[in-house]
């Protein structure tokens, strides 16, 4: 009885071992060398002992750490897909070289799959194809690295480490963006050091005919009577429109006035000559919850950080926004925030919230957003998490 009692879910040990030899696999790491095998190395060992679906998901990241030499020293991720007979199936696998040579693979755990094609895990192992992997990494003199993919992300407007790639292997780096940077991207860090020294972030393309770097002419840029919200421009209606106007620009970085329309487009008056007070960076976003109540945000820094202000008076005058700090643990014991730049607050059951994100150079838990709420209007603002 004592023995049965054991063996019963959560009653003893003996229930964990029967656990274990069930949903526990382990499968040594033969391809052990990122630079000749890279990461499809490491799926050919694990299907040696457990056939995984061809159409894999990622729940959150795949990171992986490997040292100068290229010995893989550990990674980790949760993965899911449907079997043969349409059933989900979750595989949550790790592996740490100081503790064992072999891969753990834990089957039949639980994940919210949700099959979105923004978490595809294949764009990895085809990207990984193409990275001059080892070349990035010579010009960090370290002993480790590190490699991180969530799927498909957005970093905004900001092109600071942005590194477009085919699948042939042509680079083109993200001088200027007009466009929003999204896309299966692999970012290859130093950890611990991603505030100091920026990831080098590849952005796989079928093509790079296709990618806009430079500033597009007076005759391409869009009619003043359109109304389409873009960073520099935004329609509260289809008669009252604001926009940023560039007044100068130094360094990479740029001062503004902003104008406004009521007629649609037709005719612009200036209402703030310098709504940035003096500062200088990139117009990253603006909107106007209202006819008085609006927001911009400014980067700098290669868009690695950000600064929010807001205007109660239709845009006459704006004031910095501060948000609280979130204090985040680096290996070494000291700590940071990595959310730095803010994004455009949104109205949600009597208050506004915002997601406050990590700039260009954040790579903390797949580049996660912190969110803010705001019951007064967005002059103070606490922090959910």
């Amino acid at each position: 009885m004592k023995i049965y009692h054991s063996a019963i879910n959560y009653n003893g040990k003996l229930s964990w071992v029967l656990r274990d030899l069930k949903n526990n696999r382990t499968v040594k790491l033969e391809h052990n060398n990122i630079y000749e095998s890279g990461i499809e190395g490491i799926f050919t060992d694990i299907n040696k002992k457990i056939h995984m679906p061809e159409k894999l998901y990622i729940v959150n990241n795949f990171s992986l750490n490997f040292d100068s030499n290229g010995k893989i020293i550990s990674f980790d991720t949760f993965l899911y897909g449907k079997n043969a007979k349409g059933e989900s199936e979750s595989y949550l696998i790790s592996y740490n070289s100081n503790k064992s040579g072999n891969i753990t693979i834990y089957l039949n755990g639980y994940a919210n799959a949700k099959y979105n094609d923004d978490k595809l895990l294949r764009p990895l192992f085809n990207t990984m194809k193409v990275i001059p992997l080892k070349k990035t990494v010579s010009g960090w003199p370290k002993q480790y690295y590190g490699i991180l993919y969530s799927g498909k992300r957005s970093f905004g407007y900001n092109t600071n480490g942005i590194v477009y790639i085919d699948s042939k292997g042509n680079i083109n780096s993200a001088v200027n963006s007009y466009s929003e940077i999204i896309g299966y991207t692999v970012s290859v860090y130093v950890p611990g050091k991603e505030n100091k020294i920026t990831p080098v972030r590849y952005n796989l393309t079928d093509s790079l005919n296709n990618i806009k770097t430079e500033e597009p002419s007076q005759d391409n840029k869009k009619s003043s009577d359109q109304s389409n919200n873009a960073s520099d421009e935004f329609y509260f209606s289809k008669q009252v429109g604001y926009r940023l106007e560039i007044t100068g620009s130094a360094a990479g970085s740029r001062s503004y006035s902003l104008t406004g329309t009521t007629d649609g487009g037709h005719t612009w008056k200036t209402i703030n000559a310098d709504p940035f007070s003096g500062s200088l960076g990139s117009a990253v976003e603006m909107i106007f919850l209202n006819d008085k109540l609006g927001f911009l945000c400014l980067s700098y820094s290669g868009g690695s950080k950000g600064q929010l202000y807001r205007t109660e008076d239709g845009g006459v005058s704006y004031k910095k926004v501060n948000f609280p700090g979130v204090k985040v643990a680096l290996n070494n014991g000291e700590t940071y925030n990595p959310f730095d730049l803010p994004g455009m607050p949104y109205k949600k059951v009597g208050s506004l919230n915002i997601l406050v994100g990590q700039g260009s150079d954040g790579d903390y838990k797949g580049g996660c957003k912190a969110l803010y709420q705001s019951k007064d209007n967005g002059i103070t603002w606490k922090s959910t998490s």
